[in-house]
């Protein structure tokens, strides 16, 4: 078997497919119900966020239905 080089974490960062950058996005989670039901954010709050954002924040399963 071929031996692989070890990457850095910056050229790990530099794949395609990798973490997008979080800086200025909300922090919290987002559900159906939002604060009322004990989430930050509500459903529609999640559906708003810009794409980078949206793989930075948890979110329930029935806001992706």
């Amino acid at each position: 078997m071929k031996n692989l080089k070890k990457m850095t974490r910056k050229d790990l960062g530099m794949i395609n497919g990798a973490v997008s950058n979080c800086n200025g996005c909300p922090k919290g989670g987002y559900g159906p119900g939002g604060t009322s039901a004990g989430y930050d954010f509500s459903c529609e709050d999640y559906h708003v966020l810009p794409g980078r954002c949206k793989s930075c924040v948890f979110v329930s399963s029935e806001c992706l239905q």
